[in-house]
């Protein structure tokens, strides 16, 4: 898409807006640095063959520290576990103690719901995010490059931690732990394991695994399945777990005009208008006295029979809400998003409807603002840069080769499955990672403001 709405730019296809944005002040901040990135500004908003001008305004970015949303991801355990085993599951830090607590967890023979055997570890949708179990093997940083022992720029994935943690993986699946079946998994059928019980440990973000509890009822037949978080575990370095974030978003969906466009001013009157205030709170709560109330402080809240029918059936509620434009025009349009800073807020319902656990798990997991350009940045300056990428940096083929390593017969079949997409990262067009990671250590040098 970016490549797309580039060539359109430079084709003089779309209307450059550079000098008009600044004139409606409710989206004027959104090529802030801090709204979004210096990377982002530097590499797509002003890329040099637009000449100067600006063609596109970033949107779903939040314009206060405040209303970054707060994801929750982590690894979460069936409440009656930990509780089984005489085990506080927020002293697990490290992925080898939580490996140890999943070995327990086996061993002891929990049952579901339905009073059948339990899978130990499962993931959502095609083994999203399995590295949440790995969390202890990670760095506190932005990007997917790290320096070598000599100062050089390289990748993780061809580092030997790389091969370390997801040797994890293959212990967990060949000992039976970690769910076979996750890696291809849909979100419907994961939901099924995780809403009856199935999986004593899940992970991704903690509002899903809510969700599937409150779609099956779980908690009210079985309330000591509450499943609870675990740890956070720690960092590499051990430091604690964050929710790591740029200082501005580094890309993100953008509304665009084509030169098509009868009435630019009218349509950024209108933007302007939905991201006002004012208007943000009509697209966002509806009308006063219909959908919404103030409360003391001025603040709009969603009706106590709105917010009472949310608790028990959110999606009914959202459809319904929907079906009026309420709250789904918010999340297309906003630019800069300011709700919990105008609102306390970050959405309708949150406050009254926002799940406890959840609530007081986001506060486990804060954001924390990461200064400076991001290396990965530099790398479209490489000279055949896209090319080199669609191999180099292929999901798929890495999917590939550590999927045939989890269900490798022997630990040395897997560990040599891994290491052979070293070398084939390392071989493959005669070489032609190290070249770019050559470039990459020389250009490294070129700015005071490099981070990893």
């Amino acid at each position: 898409e970016t490549a797309i709405i580039k060539k359109a730019g430079a084709e003089g296809r779309l209307i450059d807006i550079k000098d008009k944005v600044p004139n409606y002040p409710n989206i004027s901040d959104c090529w802030d640095v801090g709204v979004i990135s210096q990377k982002y500004l530097e590499n797509d908003i002003d890329d040099p063959m637009f000449n100067g001008a600006r063609y596109v305004i970033p949107t779903e970015v939040a314009g206060s520290v405040e209303d970054i949303a707060l994801w929750a991801y982590g690894v979460f355990v069936r409440g009656d576990v930990p509780e089984a085993l005489g085990i506080d599951p927020k002293s697990i830090k490290t992925t080898e103690q939580l490996v140890d607590f999943m070995k327990k967890a086996q061993e002891y023979g929990f049952k579901d719901i339905n009073g059948n055997d339990c899978i130990v570890a499962t993931t959502y949708h095609d083994g999203w995010s399995y590295d949440d179990y790995l969390q202890s093997y990670k760095q506190k940083k932005l990007t997917q490059y790290t320096t070598d022992e000599n100062g050089n720029v390289t990748l993780d994935k061809l580092t030997q931690n790389w091969i370390d943690q997801y040797m994890v993986i293959w212990e967990l699946v060949h000992e039976g732990i970690l769910d076979k079946e996750c890696f291809t998994t849909s979100d419907d059928m994961a939901k099924e394991k995780v809403g009856s019980g199935t999986a004593l440990f899940t992970c991704a973000q903690y509002g899903v695994t809510i969700d599937a509890t409150k779609q099956s009822g779980l908690y009210d037949s079985n309330p000591e399945m509450r499943y609870t978080w675990v740890g956070p575990l720690d960092y590499q370095d051990g430091s604690a777990l964050t929710q790591i974030e740029a200082d501005g978003r580094t890309g993100s969906p953008v509304i665009f005009f084509p030169t098509t466009c009868s009435n630019i001013d009218a349509a950024l009157t209108w933007l302007d208008y939905v991201n006002s205030k004012e208007g943000m709170r009509l697209i966002s709560y509806g009308f006063e006295g219909d959908t919404y109330e103030l409360n003391e402080e001025g603040q709009p809240r969603m009706t106590a029979e709105l917010t009472e029918r949310y608790a028990k059936e959110p999606e009914n509620v959202k459809k319904e809400l929907r079906e009026r434009g309420i709250n789904y025009m918010a999340s297309r349009t906003y630019v800069a998003k300011k709700n919990t800073k105008w609102f306390g807020e970050s959405a309708p319902f949150d406050s009254d409807a926002l799940d406890p656990y959840l609530e007081e798990y986001r506060k486990e997991r804060p954001v924390e603002i990461l200064k400076g350009y991001p290396i990965d940045a530099l790398a479209p300056n490489y000279e055949g840069y896209q090319e080199f990428a669609e191999w180099a940096f292929d999901d798929v083929k890495e999917k590939e080769y550590k999927e045939r390593a989890f269900f490798a017969e022997t630990e040395e079949e897997a560990r040599q499955i891994l290491e052979e997409y070293q070398e084939y990262l390392m071989t493959n067009e005669d070489g032609q990672m190290q070249e770019f990671l050559d470039f990459m250590t020389e250009q490294s040098k070129t700015r005071d403001d490099i981070v990893y």
